[in-house]
């Protein structure tokens, strides 16, 4: 298929709200792929839309685009801010946002590609995060409680205060866990009663990568585990822990806990990539409960559909929405 011209991309941009193609689903589903592609054919630069990419150092344990992958299109949000600093949705959202207005003032395409679906949902969904800003002393409590007695412990007390949000949570989701008893500590108030919705600044196109068959997926994240630890995975877990130490939030992410466990000596390397695997496969299931919310997402199974109809459809899809913004 021929690149597109800038023209084309440029009237498409003649409209009340800047129009952006969001990629989203579950992790091992090829949606970095879907960008690039989608990127080379309609003159597109990408916005990372992932909580874990944002932070410097952390590269093959989070699947951060290579350099080659970045080289072959702008991209935006990552590598913002270092591992020990605090980030949130509401600063995710307004750096997405002043980056997709730059984006539509080159004349190019914004293409938000990720799986985190809060920070998709502050981006393009109109939800408004309440900007209360970090609390030290609070957050320290709040660690020593999940230290000392458990993630669950401290869900709970989240579920005693704002149980919407502790729904929406999963214990193990310590940092979130965290964040939003921050905010119902600090404003007195739930956190899903502050967060709420406001209209959306962009029109935007939603494409989903899914996958049918959950044994295929769970395939699918054993090959990538395998290329993860090939790539020096390891290494990159013990570097970190060297420099920050266990407690830092992002070590208690998916794939980085279970290889803590493994540099402090406590598990087996093979039990370690096994818990990664069933932790990775946990966090696609919740991924895709998240975004089947969002009707609005025209859904592909990447077990069911080649890569080239893929992108031909994906890229279909694109042309109609830049023509007359369906």
């Amino acid at each position: 298929m021929p690149t597109r011209t800038n023209n084309a991309v440029g009237a498409f941009f003649l409209t009340d709200k800047p129009r952006v193609v969001a990629i989203v689903g579950p992790t091992c589903t090829g949606k970095t792929a879907l960008s690039l592609w989608l990127a080379r054919q309609f003159n597109g630069e990408i916005i990372a839309c992932d909580s874990r990419t944002v932070y410097r150092y952390f590269d093959v344990g989070t699947a951060k685009p290579s350099t080659e992958e970045r080289n072959r299109a702008p991209h935006h949000l990552i590598d913002v801010v270092d591992p020990n600093e605090d980030f949130t949705a509401a600063q995710f959202a307004d750096l997405a946002t002043s980056a997709i207005k730059d984006i539509v003032g080159r004349g190019a395409l914004p293409i938000v590609c990720g799986g985190t679906g809060f920070y998709s949902r502050a981006l393009l969904e109109g939800l408004s995060i309440p900007a209360v800003p970090p609390n030290p002393e609070i957050r320290a409590r709040l660690q020593q409680v999940a230290e000392t007695d458990g993630n669950q412990a401290l869900h709970d007390q989240l579920a005693a205060l704002d149980l919407p949000s502790a729904q929406r949570l999963n214990p193990n989701d310590r940092f979130r866990v965290i964040r939003a008893l921050e905010v119902c500590l600090v404003t007195g108030m739930p956190f899903s009663t502050l967060a709420g919705k406001r209209e959306e600044s962009f029109d935007t196109l939603w494409i989903g990568l899914t996958i049918a068959d959950r044994e295929y997926l769970k395939k699918l994240i054993t090959i990538r585990l395998k290329e993860q630890i090939d790539m020096g995975m390891v290494d990159e877990v013990s570097s970190l822990y060297r420099t920050y130490g266990r407690s830092l939030k992002l070590l208690q992410t998916v794939n980085y806990r279970d290889l803590v466990s493994y540099v402090e000596g406590e598990v087996s390397l093979e039990h370690a990539v096994a818990e990664c695997e069933r932790h990775n496969y946990q966090l696609a299931r919740r991924q895709i409960q998240w975004f089947r919310t969002n009707l609005k997402i025209h859904w592909f199974h990447v077990d069911e559909i080649s890569r080239e109809d893929l992108e031909q459809q994906a890229s279909a899809l694109v042309e109609t929405f830049m023509a007359t913004g369906v």
